[in-house]
């Protein structure tokens, strides 16, 4: 599994920030998680109302998935429109398993031998 993070601040204006809101339930989460290899969406918003405003995660199923979505149509169209609406400071990260913990541990799981990265 690949996952892909995305974070930003959101538009200023209340009229642009409503757009952006109808844009994201009604386009982008729907195009996104219809993507061939995407596995799971996610959104975020930091409760501590400073920067980043909010991060969206998504889990592709391999780095093959993952290129083929941030190089589509979709996903330039999608960024765009959120510069277009106002959106700042953007920033994307993508992250593999590690080969310490290849799969998550779970509460009440112990993570067995492992070796150092």
């Amino acid at each position: 599994m690949v996952i892909y993070t995305m974070a930003w601040d959101l538009p200023t204006h209340t009229e642009t920030l409503r757009v952006y809101a109808n844009k994201a339930r009604n386009d982008w989460i729907p195009t996104t998680i219809a993507f061939e290899g995407v596995k799971e969406v996610a959104t975020y918003r930091n409760p501590l109302e400073s920067t980043p405003q909010v991060l969206v995660v998504i889990s592709f199923e391999d780095m093959a998935a993952w290129q083929r979505y941030v190089s589509s149509r979709d996903n330039e169209r999608i960024m765009r429109e959120h510069r277009t609406l106002g959106c700042t400071a953007i920033t994307t990260h993508v992250w593999m398993p590690s080969t310490l913990t290849p799969e998550p541990v779970r509460a009440n799981q112990t993570a067995g031998a492992t070796r150092a990265e």
